[in-house]
C-alpha cells in the first residue's frame, strides 16, 4: 500500500468526493479493504476520526477537512520545491509544468503536446490532473505554470485566455427504435437533433461516477430539462462511455469533442431539446510573469486544435 504524501492526499480526496469507501477503492484501483484498513490505521495515528463511518453516505468530519486542506498546502510547497531545485540543473525556459482535468486532457493533449515536443526538443513536460479549485491554487502559488480550466474565477495576480468553447450534448446509439423515425442526414454536434429528453428517458443513461465537473454538468441537465432517466449505469471514463453508446448501448451526456479522436464503427447521434448545443466556456489561466515561449507556444496549440476541431477555422488569441 503505497503511503507517500501525495498519495495519502489523493486516497482522502477521492473518499470526500466519493463518500463511499467502495467507490473510492474502484477509483484508486485498490481493494475496499485495504482502503478501510489504511483509513483505519491514519486515523488511529493522528487520534483523530477523519470520515464519520456510521452513515451512509459516509461524512467528512471538520478534523478531515481541516486535514486535507493542511495536506495540500504541504504537498503543494513539496512540488515547488522540488520544481525549484531541478531548475538549478536545467534550463527554466524550457519546462512546463502543466495543469488540466483528466478527461479534458484525454481529448486535447494528444493533439498538442506531441507537435510542442517536436518544436522543443529539449523541453521537460509534466502534467498533472487535478480539480479547476486545486490547479488554479497550484497556479497562484507557482507549482503550476499554467492550468487548462472551466472555472473562471478572477485574481489580480493571474492572467487568463480564453479558448474556443467546447460542446457538450446527449449521444444516443442509432440503433436504438425512436432515431429510425428521425433524418439523421448533416446530424453534428453543431446540427443536433432537436428530441424532447422525456422522450429518452426508457432508455439506459450512463452517468459520471466521479464527482467533478462532468457529474455536475449532468445533474444540471437533467434538471434544466426534466431528465428522469428509468435505469442508470455510472462509469468514470468518459472514453468508455462514449464507445459504448457508439455501440448501442445506453445515452449519455458528454463532450462531443470525443467524436473526433475516438474511431468506432459508426458515431453516435448528437441530440439536444430545442436543437442547440451546450456549449462550455475553458480557459488557461497563468502567471504572466512567469511566461515564456515555450508556454505561449503550448497555448497556441491548444487554442488552434480547439478551434480547428470544433469548428473548423482558427480564433484569434482572447486574452483576459
Amino acid at each position: 500500500m503505497k503511503n507517500t504524501m501525495f498519495d495519502q492526499l489523493n486516497y482522502l480526496m477521492v473518499l470526500a468526493e466519493e463518500q463511499n469507501i467502495t467507490r473510492a477503492a474502484d477509483r484508486l484501483f485498490i481493494s475496499q479493504p485495504a482502503l478501510t484498513v489504511y483509513l483505519n490505521r491514519l486515523e488511529r495515528d493522528l487520534g483523530v476520526r477523519l470520515f464519520d463511518r456510521s452513515t451512509n453516505p459516509i461524512r467528512i468530519t471538520e478534523a478531515g477537512t481541516y486535514y486535507i486542506s493542511e495536506l495540500e498546502k504541504i504537498c503543494n510547497m513539496q512540488d515547488r520545491l522540488a520544481r525549484d531545485l531541478l531548475q538549478f540543473n536545467s534550463d527554466p525556459d524550457l519546462k512546463l509544468n502543466l495543469g488540466i482535468g483528466r478527461n479534458r486532457g484525454t481529448i486535447w493533449l494528444p493533439m498538442t503536446l506531441p507537435r510542442l515536443q517536436r518544436m522543443f526538443p529539449d523541453a521537460e513536460i509534466s502534467v498533472s490532473e487535478d480539480r479547476d479549485v486545486n490547479m488554479i491554487e497550484k497556479v497562484l502559488h507557482g507549482v503550476l505554470d499554467m492550468a487548462v480550466v472551466e472555472t473562471y474565477v478572477y485574481n489580480a495576480k493571474l492572467s487568463y485566455l480564453r479558448l474556443p468553447q467546447e460542446f457538450h450534448l446527449f449521444l444516443v446509439p442509432r440503433s436504438i427504435p425512436l432515431m429510425k423515425s428521425y433524418d439523421l442526414t448533416g446530424n453534428s454536434m453543431t446540427h443536433p437533433l432537436d428530441v424532447d429528453a422525456e422522450r429518452l428517458s426508457n432508455e439506459l443513461f450512463i452517468c459520471p461516477s466521479v464527482k467533478g465537473s462532468m457529474n455536475r454538468h449532468t445533474q444540471w441537465m437533467c434538471t434544466a430539462y426534466n431528465f428522469h432517466p428509468k435505469r442508470t449505469m455510472f462509469i468514470s471514463n468518459a472514453v468508455t462511455v462514449y464507445q459504448m453508446v457508439a455501440n448501442g448501448m445506453g445515452i449519455a451526456f458528454e463532450n462531443a469533442a470525443y467524436s473526433h479522436f475516438v474511431h468506432t464503427e459508426e458515431k453516435p447521434v448528437f441530440v439536444m431539446p430545442g436543437g442547440s448545443p451546450t456549449s462550455f466556456r475553458i480557459y488557461v489561466v497563468f502567471n504572466a510573469k512567469r511566461i515564456t515561449p515555450l508556454h505561449r507556444t503550448f497555448m497556441q496549440l491548444l487554442h488552434d486544435a480547439i478551434g480547428e476541431t470544433l469548428y473548423g477555422r482558427k480564433f484569434e488569441m482572447e486574452y483576459m
